[in-house]
């Protein structure tokens, strides 16, 4: 059914019948008029929807979007042309960041009572209808038939000149020298679990997504976790002993990564609860640097139910080592286990990959038998306003993805 737009200059005489009363030249009232008629007429045309009715694979084949691109191109009004061409290049999921350097792509009170100073800059102005971004994706998502999953990007980092770390500067976890470093927030401390876990339900209770995603910032760097609430509670279970002082110690990295673990098992059940359906999505590096480097032992998440879905982050710089880390990534077995796919990088803003390359990188994905893949990120490969995705691109995906 094609959307009919309301007649504009109609519509929009009620809304200035007051002005009538009041000192307003004719000329003013006029360009009041041309300008809400012009936002009526925006807000309710969309692009037209994309291969409705038709099966979808159950391959995936996702994009990142980070909170920049999804804000720009809603207030832009080309929200609805930037689903429908993705849902043209046969991709069937979008993985938009809602959480960046602490604040929020969408309104979020538990972010404002924890003490963010604001949303994302581009999502306070006040450009009536234009209100809720991340509302505004999931519409447009659903009505392409695409999977919509809210990307908590920073996960665990935070700055720490945000209002939140100022607010609770006990939150943040150091190194044993006490340094604090881009800013982490403690995985062990009890507010700082219900904090995150408040935020990524807040989510799920309040917009029909398709699930939540959390990546590699869903760890702690091996160098953290001297603050001295997690030197209580390891001295608390070791008969007053000290963490170690070396960061890698097998012990001290184990007792950790557990409580990582259990971290990310109240936020999985805390999702399910409210949608059993929900997909809990996760986007890590390959299982042996994950938890050498980060504490995040997600095969074990894997092991025990805690994910859905794994898109692992293969940014590699050429095909053998991506061929390479498909075979020997220490993760392919976990296929029967959970869906895994694969992440792969499309270079930088200002130099992104080839399609060639690209489209060789999908095939090996292909050929390993994996789920899918997904790319980062949408402005390298599929930014309007680099004019286009060009018809190259567009042709090369669809025969990578033919249904």
């Amino acid at each position: 059914m094609t959307l009919q737009p309301p007649k504009p200059e109609k519509t929009a005489l009620k809304f200035l019948a007051p002005l009538k009363h009041l000192h307003i030249s004719r000329f003013w009232r006029r360009s009041l008029l041309i300008l809400l008629s012009f936002w009526l007429v925006i807000s309710v045309w969309q692009a037209p929807t994309i291969n409705q009715g038709k099966a979808q694979s159950q391959e995936l084949r996702g994009v990142w979007i980070t909170n920049l691109g999804a804000a720009l191109m809603y207030y832009t009004t080309r929200l609805d042309e930037v689903v429908a061409n993705l849902a043209n290049h046969h991709l069937n999921t979008i993985y938009p960041a809602v959480w960046n350097r602490g604040a929020t792509l969408h309104k979020s009170a538990v972010a404002q009572q924890a003490g963010a100073w604001n949303r994302e800059p581009l999502t306070t102005l006040p450009l009536v209808p234009f209100t809720d971004v991340l509302s505004g994706l999931v519409n447009q998502a659903h009505r392409q038939h695409l999977r919509l999953i809210p990307w908590f990007e920073y996960g665990l980092m935070i700055p720490t000149n945000s209002g939140i770390a100022k607010k609770h500067p006990d939150w943040l976890t150091t190194t044993e020298s006490g340094e604090k470093g881009r800013g982490w927030l403690n995985p062990f401390h009890p507010e700082v679990q219900q904090f995150l876990t408040d935020l990524i339900v807040d989510v799920v209770k309040r917009y029909p997504v398709d699930g939540i995603q959390l990546d590699d910032h869903f760890g702690l760097p091996v160098e953290f976790g001297y603050d001295s609430y997690t030197a209580k509670l390891y001295r608390a279970e070791h008969g007053s002993a000290k963490p170690p002082s070396n960061p890698n110690n097998a012990e001290w990295v184990a007792w950790r990564a557990k409580r990582i673990t259990k971290f990310m098992g109240k936020i999985s059940s805390s999702v399910k609860a409210v949608r059993k359906d929900a997909i809990v999505s996760l986007s890590p590096n390959s299982p042996d640097f994950a938890y050498r480097n980060y504490l995040q032992d997600w095969r074990r998440w894997v092991k025990l139910g805690l994910v859905d879905e794994v898109i692992v982050q293969v940014y590699r710089p050429n095909l053998a080592d991506l061929e390479s880390e498909l075979d020997n990534g220490g993760f392919s077995h976990l296929r029967q286990k959970v869906p895994i796919s694969i992440g792969l990088y499309t270079g930088p803003f200002l130099n992104s990959k080839p399609i060639q390359k690209l489209q060789k990188e999908v095939q090996a994905v292909q050929k390993a038998n994996y789920n899918g893949v997904s790319f980062f990120c949408w402005e390298t490969t599929f930014w309007f306003f680099k004019g286009g995705t060009g018809n190259q691109v567009q042709q090369t995906l669809i025969k990578l993805f033919p249904n």
